[in-house]
């Protein structure tokens, strides 16, 4: 009997706690999640730098698009030079080829990732 008379004071008290804790709590606003990087800016100033952050996206999806070809240029004529080479000499023109399309898909690579 005293095991659940205390018990039921226990659950009594941690309710009562629990209750006056998130009573007087209040959740912050919803706000843009961009809202903090831009507080002071005027309407033309968040215009002009929405523009701006489009052009910047375009930019670089044209630069991923001219390296993605420049990749298919190299790889194929690295391709070539295989095919046409002997399986028992490995020139040096391929090995500089073979770096530069590391380079190059390495830098793809990070762009995509952002």
């Amino acid at each position: 009997m005293k095991m659940l008379t205390m018990a039921i004071i226990g659950v009594a008290l941690i309710t009562a706690g629990s209750v006056r804790v998130s009573g007087g709590q209040s959740l912050p606003p919803q706000s843009l999640p961009w809202a903090n990087q831009m507080p002071n800016m005027s309407q033309p100033d968040i215009i002009r730098h929405m523009e701006q952050q489009r052009m910047r996206i375009n930019e670089r999806q044209k630069r991923l698009e001219a390296d993605t070809e420049k990749l298919v240029a190299l790889t194929t004529a690295l391709k070539e030079q295989v095919d046409d080479s002997n399986k028992n000499i490995l020139s040096v023109d391929m090995i500089k080829k073979a770096e530069e399309i590391e380079k190059l898909a390495h830098s793809v690579k990070e762009r995509i990732k952002g």
